[in-house]
């Protein structure tokens, strides 16, 4: 199964009535401060399901968890992080809708540059789409370094999400 990071409004990430559910809910916990509205819009490329996970899993190897918490906070299914000062939490859904986590985009970024310099990975953009399109390019190495793979995908996006203060989706 692929993973796919969004930039996008809640209406571009799910279906109604769920995406104005989410965008109620962060209107109201955070007023303006978030772009709710559709507008500049990106998506990553199709990444292996497993990368998430193993990045987080190198990431805790190699940085304490309480350097990293915004990161540790989610699973690659249901969360997104937003372009406002925040801690690491959860909204809740009424009936069987699945609950959101969410944290903060700059919190974000600022550990995932760390989790860069400490495994010796480049974190600007330039690098970062160079050596992702190394994978992509060479048809020996697309099933390799899921981690790295996403962490190519996960930096640039996470930027260009705190740019247009759009959340960043993490979800299936």
């Amino acid at each position: 199964m692929a993973l796919v990071f969004s930039v996008s409004a809640p209406t571009t990430a799910f279906t109604e009535p769920f995406a104005t559910q989410i965008a109620d809910t962060l209107r109201r916990q955070f007023g303006d401060s978030i772009n709710l509205a559709n507008g500049a819009e990106r998506h990553s490329d199709e990444l292996g399901w497993s990368g998430w996970g193993k990045l987080q899993e190198r990431a805790a190897e190699a940085c304490s968890a309480d350097q990293i918490p915004h990161f540790l906070s989610m699973e690659a299914w249901h969360g997104c992080y937003l372009p406002v000062a925040t801690d690491v939490g959860t909204f809740e859904f009424p009936d069987d809708t699945p609950n959101l986590d969410v944290g903060a985009l700059d919190n974000l970024i600022a550990e995932l540059e760390l989790i860069g310099d400490t495994l010796g990975l480049p974190t600007d953009d330039s690098a970062l789409n160079e050596l992702f399109r190394k994978y992509i390019d060479d048809d020996d190495l697309i099933d390799e370094d899921m981690d790295v793979q996403t962490f190519t995908q996960l930096l640039p996006l996470a930027r260009f999400a705190r740019e247009q203060r759009l959340p960043l989706w993490v979800v299936k």
